[in-house]
């Protein structure tokens, strides 16, 4: 590696290729639900509950009118199936707000339940249950089914973070899983419905991914069995693979969730052939709703179709499905069928009308016909379209392959199909402008129903490649891109891996100032980036539909936090961490009675009675740790900056223009360095080109991040036994607060590229689940992604090699260097720090420190 240039762009100001500004990602906001939401008492328990109606223009939150029956002004339903999105957001990201929300709600729904499994439906405005009307009576229907839902999906989500928040759930989840269960083994429906089924199928299989056991896995299994053969037709005659409640009733699109729930039953309990089942209804009569051009309300046995009223309660669980069926199936043509479902919320559908406000979060409660051809909106914005609408695009816009086609419009095909005997074979669809890019759906019944023929709006694209030299990320990147190019031939990828020898700053510096930089490149460092973004040579990536979708599903805010520039973008896509922890040779540290340090103090314990004169000559030849003399600005990756990170809380070296490290996290971490070097229980002396004294057991510890584990495979010492621990923190310093450094690296898109979208595309699927699995076992390296240790797909992954899943449980707790253009200069003041105060004393500690932030602030001065 080679310090880089300096100066305001490296040579010249590298601008954005002008291509006309795409469509932002689409924007979810739950403004208008919270402004649905209410505090009521029930059964003298204070709960959260939803409005059922907002009519327009005020849209205030009220009560059901007459002609529903007065049911009140709040139901199970709603607030079960608000709950499940409260849950999904709080997951994904952290916010606290959405917890309280869904914690709120829970504690309705559980107050609804009347002791023995069965609930309620309906309060009014006093907080007084309905028990009278037929749409909300005790029961184990509909509202029942949705509870188990939300109580499932609770336990999920919760119940390993503050079991105790759950306490009243749990008896409740109990009772109403064993009320179901009476129902299941007698071979009957919840509530006589599919929809029923499939919502509580859905809750037991989120119980199941938390807390799996061999009872509930069969009681969902049976269940799941109950809705297999509810699908009648084939995929030539009606009604098309359509999950039929009951013989002669028709197949109805509101709540239909037996695709979603078959396709997640398969991942779960390990099912292929419930895959099969879901695909049935989603091949079959799914794909002759994209050929019409429009979705059906109903549809008969006999194959009729009623197009009218369309809801988002229809509409959403046909993308949900598609979306599961994806993830099932490996499949991309099922989530960009999803993201054109989803279009329907956008404007796709037969009123031209956006059903969804990204500004205020409401989404209008259907579309009606009046006539053969006069189509109007109600734009009263109740409950269970706002939730059913939020449901959806909470998922679609967290999926790299759907989100890019949520703004595509039918075009071709004709006019909407009036039946769905005779849809067209083909329909059009074109993406949006500048580029409006051309897809097209036929039907084919090698393709499984539908296959996908797409075309740049410019023409064929071909974009180049960089990824890293190195053996592994080569054979990776190899691997990645024929997927890729098989996949998508509108969007052909050449790759050339960066020259063997050189690093990829000064290969990706050169390549700027010669004109010639790639449309990607992967392994870009922090330093790099901020010189990169000062030359305004990379393109923003957190605006572009793929990549914000991918953001989205891969990394909580808090991840991406200290990695947003001053305008709050993102211009770098995070791909891999590597956190630093203690590695330790086990029998090594058992002979000498030290257990793994976890403070400063136990550290300087370890050195000294691990370093020994082995050979009897008077000198000591094996030691506790290495730390090496060279001062070289990255070098501190495997001394200081750990140690300083361990016990900083996370407060890095300079932010916002300000040095941070001048503060006692940075003494303590260098001062134990000092007192190794003082007492001789570090080397100092620089070990053999080649030789790795952890490996051939010359030192006991090293710092050392999770690629290090593959190397030690690749050189296949015999007898070496290791584990890792978190790096030591300062004495008095809680773990708790440690954070590890991550050594983190970036795939950026360069502002040269002439087609940014496509490559977001491709950046997009470098990044994805399978992508990940791939570099977590061919180069035991970790994808920076939010609960990747405890996330079961990649659980087999992270066991291939040893100690990686612990590696990964540091993922979330890690911090790079500073996204600065003066941090290389920074380090090197540090790591002139370290040489003065650690390994020479030529200073004291705080003495060298004082230096060089006093140094560091110069710099940062002169800016």
């Amino acid at each position: 590696m080679t310090a880089l240039v300096g100066g305001g762009g490296c040579g010249r100001d590298v601008r954005p290729v002008a291509e006309g500004a795409a469509p932002p990602p689409l924007h979810i906001s739950l403004e208008h639900l919270r402004h649905l939401g209410l505090d009521a008492v029930v059964q003298g328990t204070p709960v959260r509950v939803v409005a059922l109606y907002a009519e327009a223009p005020d849209y205030r939150p009220t009560s059901s009118p007459l002609r529903d029956g007065s049911e009140g002004i709040a139901s199970v339903d709603d607030a079960a199936r608000a709950a499940v999105l409260y849950l999904r957001l709080y997951e994904a990201t952290g916010d606290s707000l959405a917890r309280t929300e869904a914690l709120g709600l829970l504690a309705f729904v559980t107050a609804m339940e009347q002791g023995d499994g069965e609930f309620l439906n309906f309060i009014d405005a006093r907080g007084h249950p309905n028990r009278t009307v037929p749409s909300g009576r005790k029961s184990m229907s509909y509202w029942a089914a949705r509870g188990i839902w939300a109580m499932g999906e609770a336990v999920r989500v919760l119940g390993t973070e503050r079991p105790d928040r759950l306490t009243n759930v749990r008896p409740v989840l109990g009772r109403a899983v064993a009320r179901m269960t009476r129902e299941v083994n007698a071979g009957r429906l919840i509530g006589g419905s599919a929809t029923a089924t499939a919502e509580a199928l859905l809750g037991l299989l989120a119980l199941q991914r938390a807390e799996p056991s061999p009872a509930l896995a069969a009681l969902a299994t049976r269940t799941a069995e109950l809705l297999v053969p509810l699908a009648a037709g084939t995929e030539t005659a009606a009604p098309w693979g359509a999950h039929l409640d009951r013989g002669n009733e028709p197949w109805h699109a509101w709540g239909a969730r037996s695709t979603q729930a078959l396709a997640d039953a398969a991942v779960v309990l390990a099912r292929p052939d419930f895959v099969q089942a879901a695909q049935r209804e989603a091949d079959a009569l799914w794909g002759r709703f994209l050929l019409a051009g429009q979705p059906a309300s109903l549809v008969s046995r006999d194959g009729a179709a009623t197009w009218f009223p369309q809801i988002a309660y229809g509409v959403g669980p046909v993308v949900e499905g598609y979306l599961a069926l994806a993830e099932a199936t490996g499949e991309r043509r099922y989530s960009v069928f999803a993201g054109l479902a989803a279009s329907w919320f956008v404007g796709d559908n037969a009123a031209g009308v956006s059903m969804y406000d990204e500004t205020t979060g409401r989404t209008f409660d259907g579309i009606d016909a009046s006539g053969p051809t006069a189509v109007t909106v109600n734009r009263n914005a109740g409950a269970e379209s706002t939730i059913e609408s939020l449901l959806a695009l909470q998922s679609v816009t967290s999926d790299a392959e759907a989100a890019p086609y949520i703004r595509y419009r039918a075009v071709g095909g004709g006019e909407r199909a009036a039946s769905l005997g005779s849809v067209p074979d083909a329909r059009e669809f074109v993406g949006p402008p500048p580029r409006r890019d051309r897809l097209v759906l036929r039907r084919t019944p090698a393709a499984g129903g539908l296959e996908i023929d797409e075309s740049s709006g410019d023409g064929p694209i071909t974009l180049t490649y960089w990824p890293a030299a190195n053996p592994a990320e080569t054979r990776l990147a190899t691997r990645l891109v024929a997927s890729w190019n098989a996949e998508h031939p509108d969007i052909q990828v050449r790759m050339q891996p960066l020259p063997a020898g050189r690093s990829s700053e000064e290969v990706l510096l050169a390549a700027i100032v010669a004109h010639a930089t790639p449309d990607v490149s992967s392994n870009v460092s922090s330093a790099l980036l901020a010189r990169l973004v000062r030359a305004h040579g990379v393109v923003r990536l957190d605006n572009r539909a793929a990549t914000a979708a991918r953001l989205r599903e891969r990394t909580r805010p808090a991840m991406l936090a200290s990695l947003r520039l001053p305008d709050s973008g993102i211009y770098a896509f995070p791909w891999k961490t590597n956190p630093m922890m203690l590695m330790y040779n086990v029998d090594q540290l058992a002979a000498a009675g030290v257990r793994p340090p976890r403070t400063h103090a136990e550290l300087l314990g370890a050195f000294r009675r691990l370093t020994r004169d082995a050979d009897g000559d008077g000198r000591m030849d094996h030691w506790a740790l290495w730390a090496t003399l060279k001062t070289t600005w990255f070098e501190r990756f495997y001394d200081f900056y750990p140690l300083y990170l361990a016990s900083s809380g996370g407060v890095t070296v300079v932010a916002g223009g300000k040095v941070l490290f001048d503060n006692s996290a940075a003494v303590s971490a260098l001062e134990v360095l000092r007192r190794g070097f003082a007492e001789g229980t570090l080397p100092r002396s620089n070990f053999v080109l080649g030789r790795d004294p952890f490996a051939d057991g010359t030192v006991a510890m090293k710092i050392i991040g999770p690629w290090f584990v593959k190397e030690l495979e690749d050189l296949k010492v015999r007898g070496l036994r290791y584990d890792v621990v978190p790096i030591p923190t300062a004495d008095g310093v809680s773990r708790d607060n440690g954070f590890a450094f991550a050594d983190l690296r970036s795939i950026a898109v360069f502002s040269t590229t002439r087609h940014p979208d496509a490559a977001a595309r491709f950046v997009a699927y470098l990044t994805s689940p399978a992508a990940d699995r791939l570099l977590i076992e061919d180069a035991s390296q970790l994808p920076y992604r939010r609960a990747l240790a405890s996330d079961p797909r990649f659980v087999t992954a992270l066991a291939r090699w040893p100690t990686l899943a612990t590696y990964a449980t540091y993922v979330e707790r890690t911090r790079d260097i500073d996204i600065d253009p003066d941090v290389v200069e920074i380090f090197d003041l540090l790591s002139e720090a370290y040489e003065a105060g650690a390994v020479y004393g030529t200073m004291s500690v705080r003495q060298a420190l004082t230096k060089a932030a006093a140094e560091a602030r110069k710099i940062l001065d002169a800016r």
